[in-house]
């Protein structure tokens, strides 16, 4: 090892605690993501069984609407029409309204989407009794959490101090272009690190299910 990799990775080590914490914010701006979609997909896939025609026809056409929205673009919407702070009624208490929520809130139009299909299906199949088939929308549901939080680099075209924002501030703030590479490399591995053993461990559940509906 040279020296020019040895100062490479004494820079990486250093700045790893600040890389760490966006993504920390990468990883917040998913799971919220993930939570607030859930509720309104759930909501929709139950009125989509509804026995009214037109209440399940209006619930699919809100799953299609949300299915086709680009969230990029959907960011940059947000970030105009939603406020900067925002005061509570009957105080005189303002508060902000952070980025990263706004980033949240983009992506969970596309868990919406997600969510309403999914579940539908699997509330169908439960209610029919297939319990184990309605089952494997949790391995599906973790699965689409983690493209969640990978898409939630986005976030750093609106200004969310996250990884990839974070690695653009380690090029600036070191001088060296030479570092670019490094620390977006570094940056790809955290996603690894932690995209991969959930996807695995996923996979196992969803194998484990299927090989006791075939059983049962």
């Amino acid at each position: 090892m040279n020296a020019q990799e040895t100062t490479v990775l004494q820079e990486l080590w250093v700045w790893t605690p600040f890389l760490l914490s966006g993504f920390a914010i990468n990883i917040l701006i998913g799971i919220t993501a993930m939570v607030i979609g859930t509720g309104l997909g759930w909501c929709l896939a139950l009125l989509r069984l509804s026995t009214r025609p037109r209440v399940a026809r209006f619930s699919l056409l809100i799953t299609e609407f949300t299915r086709n929205i680009p969230t990029m673009v959907f960011q940059f919407y947000l970030v105009f029409m939603l406020p900067s702070t925002f005061k509570i009624p009957g105080t005189s208490i303002t508060l902000g309204f952070p980025v990263w929520l706004v980033a949240a809130l983009a992506l969970a139009i596309a868990v919406v989407g997600f969510t309403s299909d999914n579940l539908t299906k699997a509330l169908r199949d439960w209610r029919r009794g297939d319990h184990g088939v309605a089952f494997l929308f949790i391995p599906s549901w973790t699965s689409y959490m983690l493209i969640i939080v990978i898409a939630s680099s986005t976030a750093s075209i609106i200004g969310v101090s996250e990884l990839v924002s974070r690695c653009n501030t380690v090029v600036n703030a070191t001088g060296r272009t030479s570092l670019m590479l490094p620390v977006y490399l570094y940056a790809c591995a955290l996603f690894f690190l932690f995209c991969y053993p959930l996807t695995q461990l996923m996979r196992k559940v969803h194998t484990r299910l299927a090989a006791r509906m075939q059983t049962s």
